[in-house]
């Protein structure tokens, strides 16, 4: 004989909810005393989602056949999605489940009765969407207003208790990690210097990130773009002002105090690049990094910034060149059921206007192949030469921009200095800008290819492609209908 299922489910325990025992015994009232019943239960889960460990273990009992009938007290205790209610539907009746709720009474056969099903999960999905709205638009007032946004905290800090207002909250404090952020900043900045060179030494040191895992470039690139480590001034909010940012600042603006940017969750801040739909709120803690060199940092991250290509390049050579005409964003490579599509990244980040940019990557490489082809010809016909940044040079223009920064900040100290440290100084200045010039040399004899060495575009591999189109391109700019390949 098949069992009768109770499905009973409470996201959160508040006083005008109906607890988990309350459903269960409205459910019991409509099963015979007699009659087989397992109560599967989730507390504490959301029902915008199917994925409930109850709710997964009762649809495996169902298609194994021992289950008759599913009885709940709502039907938004199984789903607030209608996507999801549609698909349950689907795997009750086949596998003949007749489903029931207790508040709802209509016939689930009929077709009315599935019309009414539809319907009223329209509104509970309605209802959920409304519910998430108000708790989003709360928690953001909330963070701008300096109260602690949630979530765990940035490496090098741990939370602490704190009124702010006289309400209750947490701010940031320094844990033992914070002098290895201090130290990254300013090796960051020295000629030696370099993201692999720092994640590689903390790696060994045994320094694992706030999840646990190794660092490398990309990981400690976040920590230093990170404006919550700044002992913000005017200068870091005008820097995250021009980025994108809506400043959330008091007047006069509290010196030494980190930043915390703030945004929907459906934007994507991981690399701090564009903050456009975030907000700068000034923070309750002591930043660790003086806002020279922070801003320092953010003037040699943005400098090997268009160095840096998107993605990994297996899908097309394109990636890395290609950008969105409409908002300016990076076209990320997806892979279809039967294409390779390039699609605008900025709509996943709600900046581009309409459904975005998409291209076949095959279309696209087509018709900037051409192009490439046509400038390859003209370059071995007129005796010119190509200029490239290749891994050989990298080494060599970390260390030209860095020296570069360092002799920027040495002058900047003189004006406020003795007679004997300007002497000092203006000597130092010097030795580093005859270095500088040395390694442009060296730069423009590494970075020349001549005529003699450039195959012909249809001899090309991908990876070859690729580098060449990062060599003669500034970019390609796509529409909804053209592509705009500006060459160098």
């Amino acid at each position: 004989m098949k069992k009768t299922a109770i499905y009973v489910r409470q996201s959160a325990d508040r006083a005008d909810s109906v607890s988990l025992e309350t459903q269960e015994a409205l459910c019991r009232q409509d099963t015979a005393p007699d009659e087989p019943v397992t109560v599967y239960s989730d507390r504490g889960y959301s029902g915008r989602s199917t994925e409930r460990p109850a709710l997964r273990q009762m649809l495996r009992d169902a298609e194994r056949g021992e289950i008759g009938r599913i009885l709940v007290y709502k039907l938004d205790r199984i789903s607030r999605n209608l996507a999801d209610f549609t698909g349950l539907l689907r795997i009750f009746g086949r596998n003949g489940i007749a489903f029931t709720s207790h508040t709802e009474h209509f016939e689930t056969d009929t077709p009315m009765g599935q019309a009414m099903q539809s319907l009223l999960m329209v509104f509970a999905q309605l209802e959920r969407e409304t519910i998430s709205g108000r708790v989003r638009d709360a928690a953001f007032a909330r963070a701008k207003s300096g109260f602690d946004p949630g979530g765990p905290a940035p490496f090098g800090f741990c939370k602490v208790p704190a009124l702010l207002l006289g309400r209750h909250t947490q701010m940031l404090s320094p844990d033992e990690h914070a002098g290895a952020v201090r130290d990254a900043f300013a090796s960051y900045l020295t000629a030696e210097g370099s993201l692999r060179r720092i994640s590689e030494g903390w790696n060994r040191a045994g320094i694992r990130t706030a999840r646990g895992g190794l660092w490398s470039s990309g990981t400690l690139r976040r920590v230093l773009r990170n404006p919550v480590y700044a002992r913000a001034d005017g200068s870091v909010y005008a820097y995250l002002s021009k980025k994108g940012a809506a400043l959330c600042v008091p007047e006069p603006i509290p010196q030494g105090r980190g930043v915390t940017l703030y945004a929907d969750r459906r934007i994507c801040l991981s690399r701090f690049t564009d903050l456009h739909g975030a907000y700068a709120v000034c923070a309750l803690h002591e930043g660790l990094i003086e806002p020279e060199i922070w801003l320092a940092c953010q003037k040699k991250l943005d400098a090997h910034r268009h160095r840096r290509t998107a993605g990994s390049g297996r899908k097309t050579w394109l990636s890395g060149v290609i950008f969105c005409k409409a908002c300016g964003s990076a076209m990320t490579a997806v892979q279809g059921r039967s294409a390779v599509y390039l699609v605008c990244s900025g709509k996943k980040r709600g900046i581009c206007a309409g459904a975005g940019t998409v291209w076949r990557a095959d279309a696209a490489e087509a018709l900037v192949g051409e192009v490439l082809s046509a400038r390859l010809r003209e370059i071995a016909a007129c005796g010119g030469a190509l200029r490239h940044t290749g891994d050989g040079t990298r080494q060599l223009r970390e260390e030209l921009d860095a020296g570069l920064l360092h002799r920027e900040r040495l002058i900047g100290q003189l004006t406020a200095c003795s007679e004997a440290e300007i002497a000092v100084l203006t000597e130092a200045a010097a030795r580093i800008a005859a270095r500088c010039d040395a390694l442009r040399r060296q730069l423009d004899a590494a970075e020349t290819v001549q005529p003699a060495a450039l195959p012909p575009w249809e001899a090309l591999d991908a990876a070859a492609r690729r580098t060449a189109a990062q060599i003669m391109l500034h970019g390609v700019f796509a529409s909804g209908e053209t592509l705009y390949a500006v060459l160098r």
